[in-house]
């Protein structure tokens, strides 16, 4: 796993872990981190479809924020 790949799960685990994360926004980030965490070949496309289904939620603006700069790190693995 390249460490741009493990930064990318350590920013998701931090943002799961937060107290005020609502249950679902948890519950994609931990489906989120297995896809990631698989040596799978298409793993980040699916991460970033699962995480696309987080607009749906109601979430705060650094909720909001966080998740843009996962996908846009996710994004910039795909290059």
């Amino acid at each position: 796993m390249n460490d741009n790949l493990q930064e990318v799960i350590t920013r998701l685990e931090e943002l799961r872990g937060e107290f005020d994360s609502n249950k679902k926004l948890k519950e994609k980030i931990t489906a989120v981190i297995l896809i990631l965490n698989q040596d799978a070949e298409l793993t980040i496309e699916k991460a970033l479809s699962e995480l696309e289904e987080l607009n749906s939620l109601n979430l705060s603006s650094y909720h909001r924020t966080q998740i843009w700069d996962v996908v846009s790190l996710l994004e910039s693995l795909k290059n």
